[in-house]
C-alpha cells in the first residue's frame, strides 16, 4: 500500500524543485517510522501522512481543497477507512510549520509525522534543503545588508528554532545533534564572511 500512495506522491510532486519532492516523502516516513518505533502510535495513519504530507501543501499547490479532497479519494480507493481517511487529512492540514504557529496537535499520529518533517529540516539536510528552495524561489543566500529576504535569514526565521517545537522525546534527542550541526555550520559561514578563518 505504501508505495501506492509513494507513485501517488511522486505524481503530485513530480518536478519540484523546492526540496518537497519523492526523496523529502521518503525521508519522512523513514523519520515517521522511527519514532513510532519508540513513541507508539497507529503505524498505518503515520505512514500514510508522512508520505502524503506535502500532496496539500500551500507552498506548493494554489488549491489546497482540491488536493486534500483528491488525497482522501485516493486513500479511500485504496482501502483505506473513512475514519483513517479523516486522521490523515487531519494530520495534512495542521502538520505546516505557519510562521512558527506551533498549534497542539490532537493524536500522537500528528505529532509523529509533524516531528519526522521537521527533523529533515535541519542538520545536513535541513541545509541542502533550505538552499534548493531558497534558489528555487530566487533568493540570494545572503547578502551585507542583513535583508530578511535571504536564504540565510531562513535559518534564524525558521529552522534554529524546530528544536524546541519537537512534540517526542525521541524526536527531540535526534533534532539536538542536527541543531547543533546548523549552528556549526552557520557559525564557519559567518566566520568565512568575516574573514575570521
Amino acid at each position: 500500500m505504501i508505495d501506492r500512495l509513494l507513485e501517488f506522491t511522486a505524481r503530485c510532486l513530480a518536478g519540484d524543485r523546492t526540496g518537497h519532492d519523492l526523496r523529502h516523502a521518503r525521508r519522512v516516513l523513514a523519520n515517521a517510522r522511527l519514532l513510532q518505533a519508540g513513541e507508539g502510535g497507529d503505524l498505518r495513519i503515520i505512514e500514510a501522512a508522512a508520505v502524503l504530507h506535502d500532496c496539500a501543501d500551500h507552498k506548493l499547490f494554489a488549491d489546497t481543497e482540491a488536493q486534500r479532497k483528491l488525497i482522501r479519494s485516493t486513500l479511500l480507493g485504496y482501502g483505506y477507512s473513512e475514519a483513517e481517511a479523516d486522521h490523515v487529512d487531519y494530520i495534512i492540514a495542521n502538520i505546516s510549520y505557519n510562521k512558527g504557529e506551533n498549534r497542539p496537535l490532537a493524536t500522537r499520529e500528528a505529532q509523529i509525522v509533524r516531528d519526522a518533517d521537521r527533523l529533515d529540516a535541519i542538520g545536513a539536510v535541513g541545509i541542502v534543503r533550505t538552499i534548493e528552495y531558497g534558489t528555487a524561489k530566487g533568493r540570494p543566500f545572503y547578502d551585507e545588508s542583513g535583508s530578511e529576504e535571504t536564504t540565510i535569514a531562513h535559518f534564524h526565521e525558521k529552522l534554529l528554532k524546530l528544536k524546541d517545537l519537537m512534540h517526542t522525546a525521541t524526536a527531540r534527542r535526534i533534532a539536538a545533534s542536527r541543531h547543533a550541526f546548523l549552528e556549526t555550520f552557520l557559525q564557519e559561514f559567518d566566520d568565512e564572511i568575516a574573514g575570521r578563518s
